[in-house]
């Protein structure tokens, strides 16, 4: 296996393309290199053949999620004796729940989202025993996008296709009676739009996860209707 290289290595692991995108670009100005995996299994099959120095891990993922990923890296970590490597659990998740099957996966910190360019930065030098790079202060702009609203304007597109797609889903399976996928959709959205600022989509998402836990249909497509509005007025407002 190869020594951890200089500057550190970080693995990025999401099935969201627009996380993973909105990631890189928060870590890119700061002295590291960073790879990126859109599932659990991607994810374990880079860790065994790169040293890497941190891993950001979702949970919800296809083909393996967040915690069995999580699980396999420690147990490669424990046959081949190498030293545990900080994994972050980034999630909108927030309830203890989720933190507790996250410490028994063998994560090391959990982070909710929304999170914010200095709070990742932060806990990078915080694993990585570094000062926190600086951040530049975001010029006086409206506030629909927090306060990475400048940073994030550029990615803008790749979030509205993403959440294009997502909605999609969502609708195809609330069609077929799956409000499991229903639910996983409005999971993935509402992290994404509440990242990028958007809470009143992050909210409509949030309504339609909960209805597909508590398998109400009627409520599902009620919520579905929301955040498609939602996501119109989203894209309306920064046309």
């Amino acid at each position: 296996m190869p020594a951890a290289s200089s500057p550190p290595r970080i693995l990025l692991v999401d099935d969201n393309a627009d996380n993973l995108t909105l990631m890189q670009l928060f870590l890119c100005d700061a002295p590291y290199q960073v790879d990126v995996a859109a599932n659990g299994r991607e994810a374990v099959e880079k860790f065994a053949a790169t040293a890497y120095d941190l891993v950001f891990m979702d949970l919800e993922m296809p083909v393996l999620d967040g915690y069995e990923a999580s699980r396999a890296i420690r147990a490669m970590e424990r046959r081949d004796g190498r030293t545990p490597v900080p994994i972050l659990v980034l999630t909108a998740h927030a309830l203890d729940e989720f933190r507790v099957r996250c410490d028994a996966a063998g994560c090391t910190d959990f982070l909710t989202k929304p999170v914010r360019k200095s709070a990742v930065l932060e806990a990078v030098a915080r694993y990585l025993g570094e000062a926190s790079p600086p951040c530049a202060p975001s010029a006086a702009v409206p506030a629909d996008l927090g306060p990475d609203t400048e940073l994030l304007r550029p990615l803008l597109p790749i979030f509205f296709a993403t959440a294009d797609a997502t909605l999609e889903t969502a609708r195809q399976a609330l069609a077929s009676g799956d409000l499991e996928t229903a639910r996983r959709q409005g999971h993935k959205l509402k992290g994404s739009a509440l990242s990028y600022g958007f809470e009143a989509l992050g909210e409509a998402a949030r309504e339609l996860e909960q209805a597909g836990e508590e398998h109400d249909a009627a409520a599902a497509r009620a919520a579905l209707g929301r955040v498609a509005q939602r996501l119109g007025q989203a894209r309306g407002a920064f046309a």
